[in-house]
């Protein structure tokens, strides 16, 4: 359930201008998705930490423990497939209520443990504090090597824009939670609170994105597409342009929001939490990758917009034909 606006980005900035210089071994310091930082032996380490925050990023009434853990795991290696590279090790550090059972907190562990089990990934440490809210915090490892690491800047005018699968169904899953008289197909509401409690990072089609093809630019749609094409294209330097029919959002997410009397679109392109991947690549290569991640992985990939000329802006183009600035919150 992501609460990110204009303000948090605005701190995040003015945080990171703080920091010093860093070391020549660091590729990339705060800013991207994960942090790199070059090994002796060539490879990069990468290192990425996100917190699930009851109250924030899930509502513990709706979740069940084992969800809470399995999603902080996958929201985490997220991050590293974002960067091209694979999750390896992490540090659990946990912040519990005095209230909690020992029960509850079995089944939070047992879910960390299985998903990091599903993509080999070891747990080596952590920590346990006591507090008024229960928090999931996630410090993860992965590596890379140079040719396939993909950062936020790198978008070039004239890049297409590109993405895995489709948007809104995590929104629409909570949608559901907020309205639980919704009526809706039993399977169609359980997929879409799938969505929302257990994300599935793009691992495998990361790994085909930066191993078989050029792409320029990659981030995950964790705070909504419009917000993360707005990191790309401020990492970037670039401005860019979108279309609101080529934007995938299957018939159920215009269900729910047709119910609800919302934008089926607008829900798809704020909402977030999707954790599809969003990247650029010069138009000779969206063929190869559109048809390699296809046969790799069985996951869509869609040719959503184009990179522009930085002072050109950042547009979307509405289904009836009206330009639009391109809408840069979180849900």
């Amino acid at each position: 359930m992501s609460k990110q606006n204009k303000s948090e980005f605005e701190l995040i900035r003015k945080l990171i201008n703080k920091l010093p210089a860093t070391s020549p071994e660091v590729i990339m310091g705060a800013g991207d998705d994960a942090g790199v930082i070059k090994q002796s032996y060539g490879s990069y380490l990468l290192a990425t930490t996100d917190s699930q925050v009851e109250g924030v990023h899930f509502l513990s009434q709706f979740t069940t423990p084992k969800d809470i853990g399995r999603k902080a795991v996958a929201v985490n290696a997220s991050d590293i497939a974002a960067m091209g590279g694979i999750p390896t090790y992490c540090l659990v550090s946990l912040i519990l209520q005095k209230t909690l059972q020992e029960t509850y907190i079995d089944d939070l562990y047992d879910g960390i443990i299985e998903e990091c089990k599903r993509y080999d990934i070891q747990i080596i440490g952590g920590n346990i504090s006591k507090g008024r809210e229960l928090v999931v915090d996630i410090f993860m490892l992965g590596q890379t090597t140079p040719s396939r690491l993909l950062l936020r800047k790198g978008a070039k005018p004239g890049d297409k824009i590109l993405m895995t699968g489709s948007l809104g169904e995590a929104a629409a899953g909570l949608q559901l939670l907020l309205n639980p008289k919704l009526e809706i197909k039993a399977e169609d509401r359980k997929v879409l609170l799938s969505r929302q409690f257990t994300p599935t990072p793009r691992l495998e089609e990361a790994r085909i994105i930066t191993s078989k093809h050029r792409a320029t630019s990659m981030i995950d749609i964790s705070d909504g597409l419009g917000a993360d094409l707005g990191h790309i294209c401020e990492s970037s330097k670039v401005g860019a342009r979108i279309y609101e029919e080529k934007i995938p959002v299957k018939q159920v997410v215009c269900e729910v929001a047709e119910k609800l009397k919302k934008n089926a679109w607008k829900l798809a392109i704020n909402g977030g939490e999707d954790y599809e991947l969003l990247f650029t690549a010069p138009e000779s290569e969206v063929a190869g990758i559109i048809s390699a991640v296809k046969q790799g992985s069985g996951t869509d990939v869609s040719v959503i917009g184009k990179i522009l000329p930085e002072e050109e802006g950042k547009w979307m183009v509405l289904k009836d034909g009206k330009t639009v600035p391109l809408p840069e919150k979180g849900w």
